[in-house]
């Protein structure tokens, strides 16, 4: 083809030169008649015709060179018989073919685009062609193009050529399967989470459930779809939800209600359903997505738990009345002993044999405050448990003290025991129920001689002390005792580690302290035993410079 180019110019001289020596030929033969004039101007028309189709067609040749060459992407032309007649440059170097060839490789298309490429150039239509292709590059791998082949056809709708390109579409197609991976991830996750996901359209219908969904339902799509979903509501719900439905997408506002739902064996389960509108950039709802947990297990363990907390309430009831009555049989055991023991001496004083007025009234005098004071035990241990506010007077807490281990030394006074105290003089009055504080403080002394009764030959020994702790009064009692296995089980009620012990004596302190808003803990002795203390808040304290130093303190002998 290039070496028929090139001879064209060799051609067009012979045949001038042949053509103006068959007209002097012509000239001579005619002797220059008219014959001869009229022959030499048809050569002449006949050579200047086909000069001027030689340069058109050099200049169709130079036109089409440059079309094809700014033709975008990989660009081309073929001839009315589908062979290539031309190739821009950027297909020349893309497919690599060499300059001066215009054969593509068979190896540059992909298997299984060879096919639909060959015939796109081998064959001619009449009209425009689309379609896609890959074609190996220059990097060594393939890279997609979407092609368009437009047909040039002549008056009689024969094509005489054509042209096409290859725009590249790697990155598009990239995107599109990037884009597509996503959406596969994406419908993935939304299939493996463990509750029902639902896309709606602005009109409620639904367009996507996912996998969970169709599981727990048993059905097709089309069945959950627009009003066939509401046959899996309970009939109880139907009309609420309805209503709340159609309320949410005429006010375009979210859903968040309880409702149950039908479950594919005829189950109805408990739901949370949240449902949010999405919005375009005019403010109109485009879609609703929802979320559907499913808490049926939580509701039944919050009715179980109610049920429970009825239950506990109900038995609290009875525990608080058999505490209450434990209670009042463990503090009135000891008025009602002094009771019996007066009364035994009454009795004695009264007899015949040794007849003691003075003595007998003596001990019905005792019997009267005994009897009184267990009265007053039995009324504020109900108070206690009806949590009721104390009656609180100003007191001294280190004469409360006093008369406390006065009572455990007439107790115990056949028992080796010895009481130091250190107690603090400038502790103010407190406001306090003195009948509580009382047993407060009687309770834990006599469970610190109880804890020595074991002793044997280690004398029984209590270590007492009151303080002043910022806003609070401090009493520590001490023992050397067989100390705590549980520092925090022995203010609960009926826990005891004596057999003949009720287990209610530290429980009630616990009580009394925390009607007058204080504190009551237990530790260990560093030396032995263990350590009970309590303190009481001093905030509605009285100065004693207000009412002049206390008078001196009975103090026991010790």
């Amino acid at each position: 083809m290039d070496d028929l180019k090139s001879a064209k110019p060799v051609i067009f001289a012979v045949a001038l030169l042949v053509t103006l020596f068959i007209s002097a030929c012509a000239f001579l033969l005619f002797e220059g008649g008219i014959l001869s004039l009229f022959f030499l101007a048809i050569t002449s028309a006949l050579l200047g015709g086909s000069i001027h189709s030689y340069y058109r067609e050099r200049l169709l040749r130079k036109t089409e060179r440059g079309f094809v060459e700014n033709i975008p992407g990989l660009g081309w032309t073929s001839d009315g018989g589908g062979r290539i007649r031309s190739m821009n440059s950027r297909m020349r170097e893309f497919l690599q073919v060499p300059r001066g060839s215009l054969v593509v490789s068979p190896e540059s298309i992909h298997p299984e685009d060879k096919y639909k490429t060959l015939d796109l150039w081998g064959q001619q239509h009449r009209s425009e062609k689309r379609g896609t292709h890959r074609l190996l590059g220059p990097d060594g791998r393939y890279h997609w193009f979407r092609s368009a082949v437009h047909p040039i056809l002549d008056q009689s709708g024969v094509v005489v050529s054509s042209w096409g390109t290859f725009i590249d579409i790697s990155d598009l197609k990239a995107a599109e399967d990037a884009l597509r991976s996503s959406e596969e991830n994406l419908r993935t996750i939304l299939d493996h989470i463990p509750e029902n996901i639902v896309i709606a359209d602005s009109n409620g219908e639904n367009e996507y459930s996912n996998q969970h969904s169709m599981i727990f339902y048993g059905s097709m799509f089309h069945e959950v779809n627009g009003s066939g979903y509401h046959k899996f509501i309970h009939p109880d719900d139907v009309d609420e939800y309805v209503a709340d439905t159609l309320f949410c997408i005429e006010n375009a506002v979210p859903m968040n209600r309880l409702v149950r739902q039908r479950r594919y064996d005829g189950v109805y389960r408990w739901f949370r359903m949240r449902v949010n509108p999405a919005f375009d950039e005019n403010g109109k709802v485009v879609r609703w997505y929802g979320l559907h947990i499913d808490i049926d297990d939580e509701v039944k363990a919050m009715a179980a738990l109610q049920d429970a907390k009825d239950k506990l309430a109900q038995a609290s009831e009875y525990a608080s009345l058999a505490e209450l009555a434990a209670s009042i049989a463990h503090e009135v055991n000891q008025p009602l002993a002094a009771v019996v023991t007066n009364s035994e001496a009454c009795q004695l004083w009264l007899s015949a044999e040794s007849l003691n007025l003075d003595r007998a009234r003596t001990n019905v005098s005792r019997i009267v405050r005994d009897a009184k004071g267990a009265a007053d035990i039995v009324s504020r241990i109900r108070e206690l448990f009806a949590k009721k506010a104390p009656h609180k007077e100003a007191a001294d807490i280190n004469n409360l003290l006093n008369e406390m281990i006065g009572l455990i030394l007439k107790k115990y006074s056949d028992k080796r025991l010895s009481i130091s105290m250190d107690l603090d003089e400038h502790i103010p009055l407190i406001e306090l129920d003195r009948v509580q504080i009382q047993q407060l403080m009687f309770n834990i002394l006599r469970n610190g001689v109880e804890a020595m009764r074991e002793n044997g030959e280690v004398p029984m020994r209590l270590d007492i002390s009151s303080r002043v702790a910022g806003d609070a009064a401090i009493v520590r009692v001490a023992d050397n005792g067989i100390g705590l296995a549980d520092s925090r089980k022995v203010f609960e009620p009926f826990f005891t580690t004596k057999s003949d012990g009720m287990g209610m004596g530290l429980s009630i302190c616990r009580t009394i302290v925390d009607a007058h808003s204080g504190r009551l803990w237990a530790e260990a002795n560093p030396s032995r035993g263990a350590v009970f203390a309590f303190e009481l808040p001093i905030h509605d304290a009285i100065s004693l410079g207000d009412i002049g130093r206390r008078g001196s303190r009975d103090q026991p002998d010790v």
